[in-house]
């Protein structure tokens, strides 16, 4: 399995056509499937109900707004860049044939005395994974940066320290 970086949200710039690497708005029919072990998640299927997993639903109300009514992103002014994180989350689940669930779980360990605690290869290998998932989303540079950070603040609000390069222009 490859590690994958979490990124945060871009927006097309006059450099990243509409629906290129950038574009979190991708059409649906982009996101391919993600079928991990033991899931009946589709990433085809609609945002809704991907946006009703734990993990997921603990990222999206990170901002203090409970996700739910008919907007995947539970508030009028998130709503929109809710969708392109759940776009962009769906299309690395994807690409990795796994679960926002079993995303996260891959970052855990047992311990010994059975707590969990954080898997330092389990994060690099995730952290990795993003990074690859960047450069096939055709993203460089700052872009590359702030997709792998927008995925990685969905392991990090889901307990995975994950820190990535600097955006700095």
């Amino acid at each position: 399995m490859t590690a994958v970086r979490p990124s945060e949200t871009t927006t097309p710039t006059s450099e990243t056509p509409a629906g290129g690497p950038g574009d979190l708005d991708a059409p649906e029919a982009e996101l391919g499937t993600a079928r991990g072990a033991g899931s009946d998640w589709d990433a085809g299927s609609d945002l809704a109900s991907l946006a009703a997993s734990p993990a997921v639903r603990r990222w999206l109300e990170r901002d203090g707004n409970k996700v739910g009514g008919n907007k995947v992103g539970g508030n009028k002014e998130g709503g929109a860049a809710h969708e392109g994180e759940l776009r962009l989350l769906a299309r690395f689940c994807a690409s990795l044939d796994t679960t926002p669930d079993e995303l996260v779980a891959q970052c855990l360990r047992a311990t010994k005395s059975g707590d969990t605690a954080i898997s330092t290869a389990g994060r690099r290998r995730t952290d990795e994974a993003i990074s690859a998932f960047a450069a096939a989303e055709g993203a460089e540079g700052r872009e590359a940066i702030v997709l792998g950070n927008t995925l990685r603040g969905f392991l990090i609000h889901n307990g995975i320290f994950m820190q990535g390069s600097a955006a700095i222009d």
